[in-house]
């Protein structure tokens, strides 16, 4: 594993990946921000965006995102045209308002993932509504869709000689079972299995892709360390021939480790998420870097989430590095797991699935 320095003791966790593209055409550095968990839906919709206030939500982040060559996140909340309708603060359904979509373009997204437990919250109609609001505004998505190999059919983005195939799934649904396999939203989601993965992995890459980057849903809620089940899903991405995964559902932020020479970020923890627990307040801004010769670099900063995030540059900085240090200091700590087919199994039922 790369070792993780802390730069200035405060802000910025580095990660240095040894993998190098070396030998294939120079291209010019690419540099991609990942946020974590956004839902535009409860109070975001009722007081900021169905009012006409909707700009201020990323107002504090927009720079930073749009100067990305790839900003993504996960969209927790599907995109709906309900005029001023909007969720009460503690729905358990999630739907903002369609205006929602353009102000993701706005930021700056190029790409979301749409693979979770919210995504059949609505059921079928509003699935398919949601990704042609996200169509219409530019917002490129993946992880769900007409079909299921829709769903899994990734986002390709071709930035400064680079072409990237960007997958979402999820391994935690909003079913008794936790599970989306066996239910009617089994035809439009992008379900969490490595051999699934490992085919589509294999014809982006045959299709041209030079990286492939995977932002996955799954784990336990307020939990500062991912359950085994979810770290030997995460591996068997990389495994499968993932470049990075990226991880959601938890709501706080989780650590880091490298498989392979590979990172796996288990949670970002909120971006724009209103949410009361301490830790849910806080989540994490990555940036991952390729260098024209193909060496790669992961940088983590901490983000002030909630309805207005922001990139954290206070006092409490050094704390929350601190945190993630342990976090991923115990995840290097974890014993190997088994090369075998891995399928999105949650390891809790009855956890809650905000």
């Amino acid at each position: 594993m790369p070792p993780l320095r802390l730069r200035h003791a405060l802000v910025l966790l580095l990660g240095l990946a040894p993998r190098s593209l070396a030998g294939q055409t120079p291209r010019e550095p690419l540099r991609i921000v990942v946020v974590g968990d956004i839902n535009l839906a409860r109070i975001v919709a009722r007081e900021y965006i169905v009012p006409g206030r909707g700009a201020e939500v990323f107002a504090a982040v927009r720079d930073s995102l749009r100067v990305a060559d790839i900003a993504l996140g996960n969209l927790e909340s599907l995109v709906l045209d309900r005029e001023s309708a909007t969720d009460t603060a503690l729905s358990p359904v999630f739907a903002a308002p369609r205006a929602a979509a353009a102000l993701l373009a706005d930021a700056g997204f190029a790409a979301v993932g749409t693979a979770n437990n919210h995504a059949w919250d609505f059921g079928h109609a509003a699935l398919l509504e949601s990704l042609r609001h996200l169509d219409s505004a530019g917002v490129a998505h993946t992880g769900t869709g007409p079909t299921v190999a829709d769903a899994l059919r990734p986002v390709i983005l071709h930035r400064r000689g680079w072409t990237v195939a960007i997958f979402a799934v999820t391994a935690i649904f909003n079913y008794p079972d936790l599970v989306v396999r066996g239910h009617p939203a089994a035809c439009c989601v992008a379900w969490a299995d490595t051999v699934a993965l490992k085919g589509a992995f294999t014809a982006a890459r045959q299709a041209g892709a030079d990286l492939v980057l995977v932002l996955l849903h799954a784990g336990l809620e307020y939990r500062d360390v991912p359950p085994r089940a979810v770290v030997r899903l995460a591996r068997g991405i990389i495994r499968a021939g993932a470049d990075v995964v990226f991880g959601a559902h938890p709501h706080v932020p989780q650590g880091l480790e490298w498989v392979n020479g590979k990172p796996i970020l288990y949670s970002l923890g909120n971006f724009v998420f209103a949410q009361r627990r301490p830790w849910t307040k806080r989540g994490l801004w990555a940036t991952y870097t390729v260098a024209a010769d193909g060496a790669r670099t992961l940088a983590v900063r901490p983000v002030l989430a909630g309805v207005q995030p922001r990139l954290d540059g206070g006092a409490d900085s050094a704390a929350v590095m601190a945190h993630f240090r342990a976090i991923s200091d115990s995840l290097a700590r974890l014993p190997a797991t088994p090369r075998r087919r891995t399928l999105g199994r949650h390891p809790a039922p009855g956890a809650t699935r905000e």
